[in-house]
């Protein structure tokens, strides 16, 4: 071993060096360490002390969940990061306590201002306040003819009628209802005594509840001035319908369609001339339209018979009398209709195979009431 204490040289002198260097490394980190422990002690907040501190938006003194109002009537959300919702935004929050909400946070109203459900105040007089039962209810409205009675059927039995105004809108209610399935009918007459017909429809009725049908259009009433005609005379088709709206008038068998205006009050005209028309029978029928979203169904539809008009012998009227009373009137016409569009040579007035429009022709002429 080698000694060099005078000149420095000596290993023993770099020991106590060694070790210092040792101890101050070790000082120096653990003084490193206790400056990160305490700045990571200051950043500590604590939500729901009542303090705004480090990182905290707010702090309104719960306990991280338990929720309470503050002053203004909010609440501080559990991380302290924000306003969680409030009484008086208009949306029901159980979890934080809300019975109600009706986004006006004021009482009196049946919510209070913490939003908790009011009871209702007591009617005049005391006693308990009862709210009133809405009715079970069907409201029928609609268009018929001007000044026209409605008549309305619940399931076939006429109920309470209405009344069309002069523009032909009418309302009608039905009451004293209970919950289930209705059939609904609708008929009215024209100025002129001509059957609208019957317009029906079915729905269930729901209790303590206003049901309200509307847009019920009756389709235009239909007459003509006469059912037997010779080619090329012009067949007046009338009616009434709503005031001043475009009549679409058919001739069904020729798909013809003619169109005219209903009048100030509804009173419609078609002088159709027959001339397009073969000789034999034909129909028609017509509906109205408002605008191109609102029109009404068809009517009844109306037969005619065009040819020659011939006077039925005599013995044609004695068969025409059906019942053998001397007359041809309502009761012959009744077992007539019983006949129609058959086979029976009985009823075949003009012996063509088929009780048909002709038959009916003929039947009018040997008419005596």
């Amino acid at each position: 071993m080698v000694l060099w204490v005078g000149n420095f040289k000596s290993p023993l002198f770099y020991i106590p060096i060694f070790l210092g260097l040792i101890f101050s490394l070790f000082f120096l980190f653990f003084q490193n360490t206790q400056a990160n422990i305490l700045q990571t002690s200051v950043s500590v907040h604590i939500c729901g002390n009542d303090i705004v501190e480090a990182d905290e938006f707010c702090d309104d003194g719960t306990d991280n969940g338990t929720y309470a109002y503050n002053a203004a009537n909010r609440f501080c959300n559990m991380d302290c990061t924000g306003w969680a919702p409030y009484c008086g935004d208009g949306i029901v929050q159980s979890l934080y306590g809300e019975d109600c909400d009706d986004g006006n946070n004021v009482s009196g109203d049946g919510c209070d201002a913490v939003c908790k459900v009011e009871e209702a105040p007591p009617p005049p007089g005391g006693g308990l306040y009862v709210p009133p039962e809405v009715p079970t209810k069907v409201i029928l409205k609609g268009k018929a003819y001007p000044d026209s009675r409605i008549h309305i059927l619940k399931d076939g039995k006429e109920v309470t009628p209405t009344k069309a105004n002069s523009q032909a809108d009418f309302k009608g209610e039905i009451t004293d209802l209970t919950a289930g399935v209705y059939t609904f009918s609708l008929w009215a007459e024209d100025k002129d005594g001509i059957k609208s017909i019957t317009y029906s429809l079915t729905f269930r009725v729901i209790a303590n509840a206003i049901t309200t049908v509307s847009g019920i259009f009756l389709p235009p009433t239909i007459g003509l001035d006469k059912s037997t005609l010779r080619k090329g005379e012009n067949l007046n088709i009338f009616g009434q319908a709503v005031p001043e709206v475009q009549i679409d008038v058919h001739i069904l068998s020729l798909e013809i369609i003619e169109r005219v205006w209903a009048d100030e009050i509804g009173v419609w005209l078609l002088s159709f001339d027959t001339q397009p028309l073969e000789e034999g029978s034909h129909s028609t029928k017509a509906r109205f339209q408002i605008n191109a979203q609102e029109k009404s169904g068809f009517g009844k539809a109306l037969a005619f018979y065009i040819g020659e008009i011939m006077v039925p012998p005599e013995e044609v009227c004695l068969r025409a009398d059906f019942n053998k009373d001397g007359r041809v009137n309502l009761v012959d016409f009744s077992i007539f209709l019983c006949w129609w569009e058959k086979d029976n040579s009985q009823y075949d007035l003009n012996q063509n195979g088929t009780v048909d429009l002709p038959d009916l022709s003929i039947l009018l002429c040997c008419w005596t009431g």
